[in-house]
């Protein structure tokens, strides 16, 4: 899989050099090119000087700095590996989010805020794909995603194991209202038709971030941001 931009590869080289192939910088480079290459090849990566031209091809014209790098298909984490250590406190389900900008943007905020494991569908969800690895700025390769087959199952599992569920969905509660610490695992849901009904009635909560405006939803991701940082800060103090 070819993933570009300069914080994507550069994340790629910290986390897992031996899944990169190589890194392609373009020939022209600048301050941030050298700081790459450097990295790279201080990780026993290798380097390829490549024309612009080449570059743009590689990245099939994405927004790529002038930075691409092959690496080995994306590998989910085993669910049950993950859950199973005693440092996994905080799980992230995804019902359906199928534009791999959002889910980019919702790794990146996994990253920020501390989730220990993300858990996206099999199913009609997007994947580890390239598209996605560049809007998380590199953060998918810092956080464990797992596939399951179904969430419902999942959300049981995770029950019996001492996390409490809270769905992000309207008529809930406040977040500030909830008491976040512990296992928790907080479920987000497709960006049009939000959680699908059979998941939300395996929820032990609803929670609903209040508006105040004349917009009644936030995007998806933005409203990850929220919920996972009150977590965080909960867990914090």
């Amino acid at each position: 899989m070819i993933i570009y931009g300069a914080n994507p590869v550069l994340e790629a080289v910290r986390s897992h050099p031996a899944r990169v192939r190589y890194v392609a910088v373009v020939r022209e480079q600048s301050g941030r090119h050298r700081r790459i290459v450097d990295e790279a090849k201080g990780a026993g990566v290798a380097v390829r000087h490549l024309p612009a031209e080449q570059i743009e091809r590689l990245a099939g014209r994405g927004v790529h700095n002038g930075v691409v790098a092959e690496i080995s298909e994306a590998g989910y984490a085993d669910f049950d590996e993950v859950v199973e250590r005693e440092t996994t406190k905080f799980v992230l389900l995804l019902d359906g989010i199928t534009d791999p900008q959002n889910l980019g943007a919702i790794l990146r905020v996994a990253d920020g805020f501390g989730v220990d494991l993300v858990v996206i569908p099999e199913h009609e969800s997007a994947g580890l794909t390239s598209v996605v690895v560049k809007a998380s700025a590199g953060a998918s390769e810092w956080v464990p995603v797992a596939q399951v087959t179904n969430l419902s199952r999942t959300i049981e599992d995770l029950q019996k194991r001492g996390y409490w569920i809270y769905a992000a969905a309207g008529e809930g509660d406040a977040p500030e209202s909830i008491d976040f610490r512990g296992r928790v695992a907080l479920v987000l849901g497709n960006e049009g038709k939000g959680i699908r009904r059979n998941v939300l009635d395996h929820c032990d909560r609803v929670v609903t971030i209040p508006m105040l405006g004349h917009v009644d939803s936030l995007n998806v991701a933005t409203a990850a941001a929220v919920l996972c940082y009150e977590v965080a800060r909960q867990n914090r103090g």
